[in-house]
């Protein structure tokens, strides 16, 4: 079953971990898989995509390289299994 309550936090550039409200924990490696929940950039809502590498912006707000531009992770869903 794909998550969609987590939360997310920041490893390196090339690695998140994610964890679940039952407390499991993911390490996910790029590149893995998300789902825009709503347009931004080029991308329509519902399209999957994925993300390249990962920072973690001021205020430490997590980042999505995908392709050649950069998003907020807040825009999209991660799709992963625990």
């Amino acid at each position: 079953m794909a998550s969609s309550k987590y939360s997310v936090q920041y490893c390196d550039k090339s690695s998140i971990l994610i964890i679940n409200s039952k407390g499991l924990i993911r390490h996910l490696h790029t590149p893995f898989k998300v789902q825009c929940t709503q347009a931004v950039g080029r991308f329509k809502t519902g399209s999957f995509v994925y993300v390249d590498e990962v920072s973690a912006g001021e205020k430490d707000e997590l980042i999505y390289f995908i392709g050649e531009g950069a998003y907020y992770h807040k825009n999209f869903k991660i799709v992963a299994n625990f």
